[in-house]
């Protein structure tokens, strides 16, 4: 059996031992210092006598040739930016003995499932969980929405000095949202719930930008026990407009809540207030959506509540730590589709 070692390492292991044959040392000596059988050490000095210049040099181990040609491994990797379902498969899934299949069938290569998950992940593939998007989703719409109305809207809050607010609404179930979490082997963790209920709190938040210092807050409102509707999302910007002064531009989703007698007649109260609206199906450009996941797959994750209130006294306090910390309130930003609004240029 060769060796452990690079080729380098070797020669310069036995260079070493003839060396210190040569400074006086015996070979049994320089056997046990090396670790090695005595047998080896007399080896190398043969060779070394039957060639002082390149009878140690080391000698790179090729091992076994790659079963698949470099064309080949780009084809297989081409194949993972397709569906699955586009090579006659039921599902969108990838999965090792997929592709290992495909391998067999197409180049006439035989894998074991096992290898194909260590062949992948050396070269970048990693199990990744898919993004859902609804088959309506226009992205032409969207990046004109960006680059039109998102432009004015800026230019707007700019030439107004204009607070900017992102809308959003969404719910905690007593049910908790389930994530990994480290257990001994054969003990799964088990979070007790009750069964059958449905029940939950329903939150809405604005997460506002002031013109000036682009200073980030958050605003929020819950509904334990109950839902968000029209009514109550216009008196949520009733009480928005008392906190914020001057112009105030609310952006939000299309959704029938967001519409209807209600904000139109407190839009007319306050003529102060303007209303724009995302384009339909891009939840992605809202940065109070990342606000929601750090509430429901961090802090509140693996939760389980003794009941609605527990949860509603969980969330708001969640939500008023969040709201304390511009810094995590600026990542919401970043981490969505939105591009953060330029500061107003004050005139000197």
């Amino acid at each position: 059996m060769r060796t452990k070692g690079s080729a380098a390492e070797l020669e310069r292991r036995r260079k070493l031992a003839v060396q210190r044959v040569h400074d006086g040392y015996t070979a049994s000596e320089v056997a046990r210092f090396l670790g090695v059988h005595l047998r080896t050490v007399r080896r190398w000095l043969a060779a070394d006598r039957d060639d002082p210049r390149h009878g140690l040099n080391g000698k790179p181990h090729l091992g076994r040739p790659p079963k698949l040609t470099v064309d080949q491994e780009l084809e297989v990797l081409s194949w993972l930016y397709a569906k699955p379902t586009s090579f006659g498969f039921a599902t969108d899934l990838w999965t090792a003995p997929r592709i290992a299949h495909l391998i067999d069938k197409k180049l006439g290569v035989h894998f074991h499932p096992r290898y194909v998950n260590a062949w992948l992940t050396q070269r970048g593939v990693t199990p990744q969980k898919p993004q859902r998007r609804p088959r309506e989703r226009d992205q032409e719409a969207i990046d004109r929405w960006l680059a039109q109305d998102w432009q004015r809207i800026q230019q707007q809050a700019q030439e107004d000095l204009a607070h900017i607010v992102l809308i959003d609404e969404s719910g905690c179930l007593l049910g908790p949202l389930l994530r990994r979490s480290q257990a001994p082997r054969g003990h799964t963790p088990i979070c007790e719930q009750p069964g059958g209920h449905r029940d939950k709190v329903s939150t809405i938040a604005g997460l506002s930008l002031s013109p000036v210092r682009q200073h980030l807050g958050l605003y929020f409102q819950t509904f334990p026990g109950a839902y968000v509707t029209a009514p109550t999302a216009a008196a949520f910007l009733e009480e928005l407009l008392k906190h914020l002064r001057g112009q105030v531009i609310v952006v939000w989703d299309r959704g029938p809540i967001h519409k209807g007698p209600a904000l139109r007649r407190l839009r007319q109260r306050f003529p102060r207030l303007s209303v724009e609206y995302l384009p339909s199906y891009a939840p992605d450009l809202n940065p109070v959506e990342q606000l929601w996941n750090h509430l429901k797959y961090d802090q509140l994750a693996n939760l389980v509540p003794s009941g609605v209130l527990h949860l509603n006294c969980l969330v708001e306090a969640t939500l008023e730590i969040a709201g304390e910390d511009q810094q995590r309130l600026r990542t919401f930003y970043e981490a969505s589709e939105l591009p953060f609004p330029e500061p107003v240029a004050l005139a000197s």
